[in-house]
């Protein structure tokens, strides 16, 4: 036992151990977009939607997955079959390389086994080819088990823009202009079940083909360019499929079969179907450009490559990080009934994460258009669409829980802060640490736009006019999409800085863009913190020392990462992120707003108080809206003594100490001493006062 031991430690020390080990491989199954066969040269293929049981004489894509391999090289391939149905000659594509494939030439069970680096590592894989069979409420039809009496998301999924597609196109309910519509005989690959006139497996396509409705259907109809123009609701073909050729009404539309697999073997074995979140079984018709690109955008979002980040796989992240969780979650949030193996086999946000295939209950079929109160306890009350994503895009933090307990140091962690994408607070002014002003639920845009999020991030984009899946505000080129901003901003801003900030909030004495102020103000909040080893603001358990007996820290530290988290730069709400910045920049610097105060009517300078004073007195004031605020102290012969706020402020009520100390940090005698406050606002006249102290010694 001893010697075992001794050998594994020494091939772990020597780095050999890693190299045994190391080589991992994996069988997934590879859907394949009409984009993505484009790709390859095989733009003739029906696409495929990534499911273990597909169409009989179809085509199976996947690939050995050798993630988690490490330093050890994958230099080979081999790809055998374990087992294929009697009578099946099917064979691979390729044998030797990592992507592979095969067309199923029998009705049966596939067993598929990779071999990597001769044999260092196997993996075996399970798929079924089967033929369609349609909605219908006959046996094997779904409708049999599946219908309302039985199964009421038959009933839900009967609402939905699938359920009737094909109908609609057929009777001049699609891209209706001037009372027409218009429809082209390549539409129905994709608004019918199974398209593939060349796979004999109870597809809509073949059948089609076999019948002649595909080469008659639009005899009555004009062919303009490339589509055939409808009279809006004539029905002369949809009677025709219907009372002619009723063989093909179970697979006309987007039938159950398109999203989870042929069910010709279905009835009583619940392994012969299919049911995945993965974006393949949408992508078969949404990545199909130019016509439909919106897959191809959802490709380049941060949704689709959540998988790459580990977080998809811890639980402490569910449900924001994973979408099989987010799912459950939506479903029932008391007891999701998570289940790691299950919810890691698709973890990405996909497009079946956001939207219910099953339910038109919401607009486009989304899952939910409500949100729970924020971390605060904030509702809220609107956002339309967006309070979807507003589910995820918030802190997980109520900021008096990060700021105030000292156990363990104010709720220092690995990630200090609102955790990242606090959207949702920013856009209602909420649940930042706000320094006892009035300034909660300032809103720049939560009121005024409708859906939030999804009025912004999805406004339409492209010759088609496509809702934008990237959710990137800027194009693929780095320029600024400021459609939506032009409605109420006017056709002359090109990008966001274009909307220029009100006053000169971070004190460089230029008046710029929202953004530029937001990011000077950050600059200037950054420089008064104390760093990590990177040079940014002190944020996890190591560094916490650094802001211990510090609250003034603490509290800034959080608004810095609130405000710089939230992405926007002060778009989302410019009102709140300002007023946080500024409070927090003179939480530290000296000029502290007043707790619990009303906000100001009109322009005030306290008298200090105590007066007379030694050595400290304090003075407040107050300004009922933003500007350029001066604060210094005379002495009896007019020269300034001390300067106590130089810089923009938004409005409240503020107060400064004053330790009876001159610029230079030097003792003043006693005396009588001026303070004089000047308050400059933009397209206001000037406001200023002067009032007499004593200092006693």
């Amino acid at each position: 036992m001893k010697r075992l031991l001794f050998i594994f430690t020494f091939l772990l020390s020597a780095g050999l151990f890693a190299a045994v080990v190391a080589q991992t491989v994996n069988i997934k199954v590879e859907a394949m977009s009409p984009a993505g066969l484009s790709a390859i040269g095989q733009s003739s293929l029906r696409p495929t939607s990534g499911l273990k049981v597909f169409g009989e004489k179809t085509k199976i894509y996947f690939f050995a997955d050798t993630t988690g391999s490490g330093s050890t090289a994958v230099t080979s391939f081999a790809w055998s079959f374990v087992s294929k149905p009697a009578g099946s000659n099917a064979v691979f594509d390729s044998s030797a390389k990592q992507g592979n494939s095969f067309t199923a030439d029998t009705i049966g069970q596939y067993i598929v086994q990779v071999s990597v680096n001769g044999g260092a590592k196997t993996d075996v894989d399970t798929f079924f080819a089967s033929t369609y069979t349609g909605f219908s409420y006959s046996y094997p039809g779904c409708g049999l088990c599946h219908n309302y009496a039985d199964d009421p998301m038959a009933d839900e999924w009967a609402k939905t823009k699938h359920a009737s597609v094909y109908y609609r196109g057929l009777t001049g309910q699609l891209e209706v202009n001037a009372g027409y519509g218009v429809y082209s005989t390549s539409c129905a690959k994709c608004h019918t079940t199974g398209w593939d006139q060349g796979a004999n497996n109870g597809n809509f396509g073949y059948l089609a083909h076999q019948d002649g409705w595909d080469t008659t259907w639009y005899k009555p109809y004009t062919l303009v360019g490339s589509s055939y123009q409808i009279p809006q609701g004539d029905s002369t073909a949809l009677k025709n499929l219907q009372e002619n050729y009723s063989s093909l009404v179970p697979t006309a539309n987007i039938e159950c079969e398109n999203c989870h697999g042929p069910g010709g073997n279905h009835f009583g074995d619940k392994t012969k179907i299919g049911r995945t979140l993965n974006a393949g079984v949408c992508l078969q018709c949404h990545d199909a450009p130019p016509h439909h690109p919106i897959g191809g955008m959802w490709k380049q979002s941060l949704h689709a490559s959540i998988p790459s980040a580990s977080h998809a796989n811890f639980t402490s992240c569910y449900p924001c990080h994973n979408g099989s969780a987010f799912v459950k979650w939506i479903e029932n949030k008391a007891d999701p009934g998570y289940n790691t193996a299950e919810d890691n086999l698709a973890p990405s946000i996909s497009c079946q994460v956001c939207h219910d295939p099953h339910s038109a209950d919401n607009p486009a079929q989304l899952r939910t258009v409500s949100v729970d109160s924020l971390m605060n306890g904030y509702k809220p009350t609107n956002g339309g669409m967006g309070q979807l994503c507003m589910n995820c895009h918030h802190s997980r933090y109520n900021v008096a829980t990060k700021v105030t307990s000292k156990a363990p140091y104010y709720g220092f962690s690995d990630h200090y802060g609102p955790h990242h994408n606090p959207q949702a607070d920013m856009l209602f002014g909420q649940n930042a640490y706000e320094y006892g002003q009035p300034i909660a639920g300032l809103q720049t845009h939560g009121i005024a736009v409708k859906d939030a999020c999804v009025t912004c991030h999805m406004q339409d984009v492209g010759s088609t006019a496509s809702p934008n899946h990237t959710w990137s505000m800027t194009d693929t080129s780095g320029n600024d999409l400021v459609g939506v901003c032009q409605t109420c901003h006017g056709a002359g801003i090109a990008s966001f800085d274009d909307v220029k900030a009100s006053a000169d909030y971070d004190g460089n004495g230029k008046i710029e863009g929202v953004q530029t102020e937001i990011q000077g103000m950050l600059d200037k909040l950054k420089a008064q913190l104390p760093k990590d080893a990177a040079g940014e603001p002190v944020s996890s358990m190591a560094d916490s020392l650094k802001v211990k007996d510090h609250p003034e820290y603490v509290r800034a530290i959080y608004d810095y990462y609130f405000v710089k988290e939230d992405g926007s730069m002060g778009v989302h709400n410019a009102k709140y992120a300002f007023a946080l910045l500024q409070a927090a920049i003179g939480s530290i610097t000296g000029v502290q707003p007043v707790p619990g105060s009303e906000m100001p009517k009109i322009f005030e300078l306290s008298q200090n108080y105590p007066n007379p004073f030694n050595p400290t007195t304090e003075i407040q004031f107050s300004v009922p809206r933003s500007g350029q605020v001066n604060l210094s102290v005379y002495n009896v012969l007019g020269e300034v003594v001390a300067t106590l706020a130089n810089g923009e402020v938004v409005p409240g009520n503020y107060k400064v100490q004053w330790n009876a100390t001159d610029a230079n940090g030097g003792k003043v005698s006693s005396g009588i001493y001026f303070y004089r406050l000047v308050v400059s606002s933009r397209g206001a006249a000037n406001y200023s006062v002067t009032k007499k102290m004593l200092l006693l010694k």
